[in-house]
């Protein structure tokens, strides 16, 4: 029997192609039982806090915030362009002017001494910056105005009262034009260049070139009037001066020629190389005569040294007598140490050379004495000769220093001479320049490019204003998404409610949408189609058939044989567990099963309306014993699928569950059906479904669009505390419209190919659960 079930459910899932709703590669089946998810309890306050970080953090959940929000961002975008166009047509149109100055190199002054006697002048780093200031100056704006007559134009004076513009004394300006007049003139120099640009914005086109070709007419004006100034009253300076320099021109070459009268240096230049020349000389012979007396004097010491030791003097040492004297010597020696050898002492050929060694001996000491003396007296010699030189060194390097001393004094008197006399003639040219200057009147400043009427507006520049309002209003439109989003309390998509509970997705339930949709949802199923109206039962193609295949699949495949009951159960109310409910047992006695659906929620019953079952007896009566379990069930048109409803609706259903009948209800269903799916009220503010929870082998959480965080984060922790083993959760009521769902989208499993089927449950009703 067991076998022919599970064939029959291989057959029933075989057909349809796609995979499991919502789960993609990570089917809700396969990870139930995998260990991803634990059933301990989390801590779930912490887990709000991480859910929210991690979402602040990922550039995919700030996409779908995006996306989720797209209405409010595209709105703010709409707002800011509609802004722009708004501000586009109401402000006036601006025109602007442009001339272009070119401002050469400063022109050296007559006056400064130093740039009057240096060809090259060097380059003023704060000459440009001081004419850009003086283009914006308030004297030269003053005369542009006057000269142009805009002390009275409206576009300055603005908003200022008759009576103060009448105060003005004529000739001036009111300090609030001239301030509106400089706000609207800039000055932008050309990088790199010496070229400046000088505009003028107006609402006039004719008047805003006016302005502009008047300022640098007027400053150009003012740099000749200004240069011709400076020079004329160089050129009297110069003169005064020059007068003065004659003088001291005159006082220094005199001092000069008395200075040299009185040392005789006349020709002090030649006298003094003649006398240094001698004193290098001198140096030379002293270096040379110390080099010889050291060599001598080391000789002698060298020499003194052998003949008090009794040795033999070096051959490079003695004379050739003495080398002559010393072989011979060795020659007897040799010839006594012969004749030794035969012959004794007293044999007269011994005696005749022992005879003639003592006579070469004595001859040996005697020329060595004289080469001794000789050292010495060349010793001497060197010595004297050495102080006789340094004493002259010392005559001649005072002598040089006399002289010295002569040319030092000279030399100054010469260099200051000379410098007077380079002033003076430097000034007499310069003189000379600034007369012909102050003739020629020219200018360092010209006018490049006249400016011209504009034809187009400045400003506003309606692209640029558009495009700044669309990124303004985008920005807005993003800030303003984060806020809502931040203010939402609600899940939005699986993802969040598995990090959020650590429970797997068993199943994704789209909303219904499409109005023949809906219409099939509400056809009764006692029609003619009988128990193929069945949503289960519906086109596999068919979407929300396809969902809840899903669902049954992720629960059935971690089932085994000691898994008979499942409790189903939300939050909070409206979330659809009893659609949710009625559709899982549906499908489950689809595979030739039996199914109980046991309605649990005895405060507000709707499983028999759905099925269109009589209400009573149900559980209700059960736990009060006033009937029994077989008197309860009731057999629905769906074969295999049989309710036991909930009965009278009553306000101590918390009471009759602690009734010691519910386990043996639940033991026996579980002994005469195969599934037992239990659908209790919400489990937040009602015990009910925490009671219950207590009897069986698994417990589904239903979660839609509407479930607040932190009241799923307080159910899972009640059922945790409760030790209850969870199967998963049911993301219900999505809405594939949006966004943030756009990936359970991409396999089309909820895109019906046909707008007809063959009847479902009512989900309309579903509110009511």
């Amino acid at each position: 029997m067991r076998n022919d079930k599970l064939q029959r459910l291989s057959e029933t899932l075989a057909p349809s192609p796609y995979p499991p709703h919502g789960l993609g590669p990570q089917a809700a089946g396969p990870r139930f039982g995998q260990g991803r998810f634990e059933s301990g309890p989390p801590a779930l306050l912490q887990s709000v806090e991480e859910t929210q970080l991690e979402s602040a953090v990922s550039l995919h959940e700030i996409w779908k915030i995006l996306l989720g929000h797209r209405r409010t961002v595209l709105f703010a975008m709409v707002l800011g362009l509609a802004g722009a166009l708004v501000y586009n047509f109401v402000t006036p149109p601006v025109y602007r002017a442009t001339a272009t100055l070119q401002i050469d190199r400063e022109q050296p002054s007559y006056a400064n001494i130093s740039e009057a006697t240096t060809p090259q002048f060097p380059e003023n780093p704060d000459y440009l910056e001081t004419q850009y200031r003086v283009l914006q100056s308030r004297s030269l704006a003053r005369r542009v105005m006057l000269e142009l007559h805009l002390n009275r134009l409206a576009e300055l004076t603005g908003e200022t009262p008759p009576e103060e513009l009448a105060a003005v004394a004529p000739g001036q300006v009111h300090p609030k034009a001239l301030d509106r007049f400089l706000e609207r003139l800039s000055v932008r120099p050309s990088k790199g260049t010496r070229l400046v640009n000088v505009s003028y914005d107006s609402i006039d086109p004719e008047l805003a070139p006016q302005v502009v070709n008047r300022l640098a007419a007027l400053f150009i004006d003012r740099n000749l009037e200004a240069r011709w100034t400076a020079t004329k009253k160089a050129g009297e300076w110069l003169e005064r001066e020059l007068k003065s320099l004659e003088d001291k021109l005159q006082k220094s070459e005199s001092a000069l020629q008395q200075y040299a009268t009185a040392h005789s240096i006349l020709f002090v230049e030649e006298r003094k190389d003649i006398t240094t020349e001698k004193l290098a000389q001198i140096e030379a012979e002293l270096t040379k005569a110390e080099g010889e007396r050291v060599n001598k004097q080391s000789l002698a010491m060298l020499v003194e040294e052998v003949v008090q030791s009794g040795g033999d003097l070096p051959g490079s040492l003695g004379s050739e007598a003495y080398r002559e004297l010393q072989a011979q010597l060795s020659e007897r020696r040799r010839e006594l140490s012969r004749l030794q050898v035969t012959f004794s002492d007293g044999y007269p050929a011994v005696q005749r050379v022992r005879s003639e060694i003592t006579e070469i001996e004595r001859a040996v000491e005697a020329e060595t004495q004289r080469l001794l003396s000789a050292v010495r007296e060349d010793f001497a010699v060197a010595q004297k000769r050495e102080e006789l030189l340094r004493a002259a060194s010392v005559d001649q390097r005072s002598r040089v220093n006399h002289i010295s001393d002569d040319f030092i004094e000279y030399n100054l008197l010469k260099r200051d001479a000379e410098t007077n006399r380079q002033l003076y003639e430097g000034l007499l040219q310069r003189m000379k320049e600034a007369g012909v200057a102050s003739g020629l009147r020219a200018s360092n400043i010209a006018l490049l490019d006249p400016a011209e009427r504009p034809l187009l507006p400045a400003r506003p520049n309606k692209a640029l204003n558009c495009l700044g309002g669309l990124a303004g209003g985008l920005l807005l439109g993003v800030a303003l998404a984060f806020v809502k989003d931040q203010l939402n309390t609600v899940v939005r998509t699986p993802e969040e409610v598995e990090r959020l509970t650590r429970l797997p997705l068993l199943a994704v339930v789209p909303r219904t949408r499409r109005p023949a949709t809906r219409k099939l949802l509400t056809k009764p199923f006692d029609d003619a189609d009988g128990p193929e109206t069945a949503m289960v039962r519906w086109d596999p193609e068919q979407n929300l058939s396809e969902a809840y295949r899903t669902l049954r699949s992720s629960v059935l495949i971690g089932w085994d044989e000691s898994m008979r009951r499942i409790l189903l159960t939300s939050s909070q109310p409206q979330e659809g567990k009893t659609t949710v409910s009625l559709n899982l047992a549906c499908s489950l006695a689809q595979l030739g099963r039996k199914v109980l659906l046991i309605d649990a929620d005895m405060r507000r019953p709707d499983c028999h309306r759905q099925l269109e079952l009589d209400p009573l007896p149900g559980l209700h009566a059960y736990l009060r014993g006033e009937a029994e379990l077989d008197e309860t069930i009731r057999p629905s048109t769906i074969a295999g699928l049989s309710l036991l409803p909930a009965g009278k609706a009553t306000n101590d259903a918390a009471d009759l569950l602690h009734s010691a009948r519910l386990p043996r209800l639940l033991d026996e269903a579980a002994e005469r059906f195969d599934h037992v799916v239990i659908d209790s009220p919400p489990s937040l503010t009602l015990p009910d479904s925490r009671t219950i929870a207590r009897y069986v082998e698994g417990l589904v959480l239903v979660v839609s669009d509407r479930t607040e965080r932190a009241s799923l984060a307080r159910t899972k922790q009640s059922f945790d505390d409760a030790g209850v083993r969870f199967l998963g959760f049911v993301m219900n009521r999505v809405d594939l419209g949006r966004p943030e769902y756009g990936y359970y989208r991409t396999y089309g499993y909820y895109e019906s190919s046909s707008s007809g089927g063959k009847g479902g449950v009512d989900r309309r009703k579903e509110r009511a659960a």
